[in-house]
């Protein structure tokens, strides 16, 4: 087709045509995204966390960002103290927590991993011995990366017709700035062996928030 005929048949369709079916696509693409965004039930999973030891390394700061710090020094924590021989059931547990005294919209924000470890391990600055008093927790799947889906698991927990949130409270000093809601990196002692940049393709995490029975 030459230039003429191209013009007319662009010419031929009508702004309105255009715009009806450009505005139909986005209202398709958001009622699609707002349904795969919503979860059910069968997503959302409830579990115990038992009590347990724990090992605490946290920072605060900038770049290099809190979590890329304090899971370096996890790893080596690990891999000295030979966790996968000692405690080979290990967790590894991970959250945000704002600086004692600071608010938390600072603009820089804390991060504190937990490892679990066997009672009578011995450990030394900077890690901490900690006790975690374990509960009831709401708990949803999701693949490295997708942290978007914190915004939908939370309005699911919060609508819950059973269980409701119970935050844990900042009012201790092992407490201070964190309420509770975790992540938890899924088959960490796979991870750790493996220790190489393809095993982040696959690791999963569960989001974890604290409930309890509704009354």
């Amino acid at each position: 087709m030459d230039d003429e005929s191209l013009l007319e048949t662009v010419d031929s369709l009508t702004v309105s045509k255009i715009n009806f079916k450009e505005e139909k696509t986005m209202e398709d693409l958001s009622k699609a995204s707002e349904k795969l965004n919503k979860l059910t039930n069968k997503d959302v999973r409830i579990i115990y966390l038992p009590p347990t030891t724990v090992a605490s390394i946290y920072h605060i700061g900038g770049n290099p960002g809190p979590e890329s710090i304090t899971g370096d020094l996890l790893f080596d924590f690990i891999k000295m103290n030979n966790l996968p021989e000692a405690k080979p059931d290990f967790r590894h547990f991970g959250f945000n927590r704002h600086a004692e005294g600071k608010p938390a919209g600072m603009e820089h924000h804390g991060y504190e991993r937990w490892v679990t470890i066997p009672d009578n391990i011995e450990i030394s600055a900077p890690f901490v011995k900690k006790q975690f008093a374990g509960g009831l927790y709401a708990a949803f799947m999701i693949p490295m990366g997708d942290f978007h889906m914190w915004e939908a698991f939370y309005d699911y927990v919060k609508k819950h017709e059973k269980y409701e949130l119970m935050w844990a409270g900042g009012d201790s000093a092992d407490l201070h700035g964190w309420d509770g809601c975790m992540e938890e990196h899924l088959n960490a002692i796979n991870h750790f062996l493996w220790s190489c940049e393809e095993s982040d393709k696959f690791m999963q995490l569960d989001l974890l928030l604290p409930i309890k029975e509704r009354k």
